[in-house]
């Protein structure tokens, strides 16, 4: 096992520390890996034993792993409107600073469960469109089930700009791909599955992300809502890897969207890294099926339609969002699957279509 460690470490050109006895009861090792990513191939190499590992500034650690019970508590209720006393849909209920959260369905019901050792943490709820309110975790445990309830937040005029005369200048570019040719779409699964574009940032250039945009095709449903992502870039797999949008944000579409749909992230200042950025869209799903599909029966997985277009079609499944693809060239385009891996869509005809507004800001 050490031997084989070592191999995968010296491949992946890392440093790799461990316990001299931590492999005394593993067998021996027998892996065979090309061309895959680090985390798949140690996941594959420990899942029979109870080693842990991290990746920290260019180093493999690798640890044994602990196991500890920690007691559990669901959080039961629901979010409305402060003034109508509606149900909100898909609010957010989340760990304020962390990216656990919960999403409500189309009624504004959810529960969220946190552990013993979350007890102390705030709560953050918010939804698009509303002031954002924040609690404390054991405060909302006091009652069977809660009623939360969010102010609309009013409009505001539009802003005047005011720069001292020494100030930077700001300009704006488009980044992704903004093409075209639409040669398909792809449906996103409402289990967390993800499409994510890599941007890149060639010139290392300074400034925050303004604007995302996503083409949306007329054969999904449009009005379904999605998760937005931004995620940086794993210095070690290239995969996407933490958030940089530390709020779990949910976007509805209106009626009849076809094409570009733009989601404006100014008010989270998030900044450029300097070896640029994934743009996700993540499947939201609030455990109805029944509520999306045209009947109440079983409902099938969708398999890829192979009679004459290039989309992949479920015939049952009426619910999610649609998000169109084209060939323009790269492999830029990762698919987060079912068994929550990364994986890179290496095909010309796969780079989706997602775009981003940088705001860079100049030299001067």
């Amino acid at each position: 096992m050490d031997k084989a460690v070592e191999k995968i470490a010296a491949e992946a050109g890392i440093h790799v520390s461990y316990s001299s006895d931590l492999f005394s009861d593993c067998d021996v090792a027998n892996i065979e890996a090309k061309d895959h990513m680090l985390l798949t191939v140690l996941n594959k190499l420990f899942e029979p034993y109870k080693i842990a590992y991290t990746v920290h500034a260019g180093q493999l650690i690798i640890y044994p792993k602990k196991t500890i019970i920690v007691k559990e508590y669901t959080i039961r209720g629901s979010f409305c409107n402060s003034d109508t006393h509606e149900p909100i849909s898909y609010a957010t209920l989340q760990i304020k600073g962390k990216p656990k959260g919960v999403i409500a369905d189309h009624e504004g019901y959810f529960e969220f469960t946190i552990s013993e050792l979350e007890l102390t943490d705030s709560l953050t709820a918010s939804c698009l469109g509303y002031e954002r309110r924040t609690f404390s975790s054991d405060s909302l445990l006091v009652k069977p089930e809660i009623i939360i309830s969010l102010k609309g937040k009013s409009l505001e005029i539009d802003p005047v700009t005011v720069e001292a005369v020494n100030s930077q200048i700001k300009k704006y570019k488009k980044a992704g791909n903004r093409s075209w040719f639409t040669t398909g779409s792809m449906y996103l699964d409402t289990h967390g599955q993800q499409v994510a574009l890599y941007i890149e940032n060639k010139k290392k250039e300074n400034g925050y992300i303004r604007t995302i945009s996503y083409h949306l095709s007329k054969n999904g449903n449009v009005e379904a809502p999605f998760r937005v992502r931004i995620l940086e870039q794993d210095i070690i797999s290239k995969a996407p890897g933490k958030d940089l949008l530390q709020e779990i944000l949910v976007v509805q579409p209106p009626q009849n969207t076809d094409g570009w749909y733009d989601v404006d992230l100014t008010e989270y200042n998030i900044s450029i890294p300097d070896n640029g950025f994934f743009v996700a869209i993540q499947g939201v799903f609030p455990n109805d099926y029944s509520y999306y599909a045209n009947d109440s029966g079983a409902i099938e997985r969708g398999k890829r339609n192979t009679k004459g277009n290039d989309d992949f079609s479920p015939k049952s499944i009426h619910y999610g969002q649609r998000i169109n693809y084209s060939g323009k060239g790269g492999s830029n385009t990762w698919h987060y699957s079912l068994s929550h891996q990364w994986f890179q869509m290496e095909k010309d005809n796969y780079s989706v279509k997602i775009s981003a507004e940088i705001g860079i800001y100049s030299d001067k």
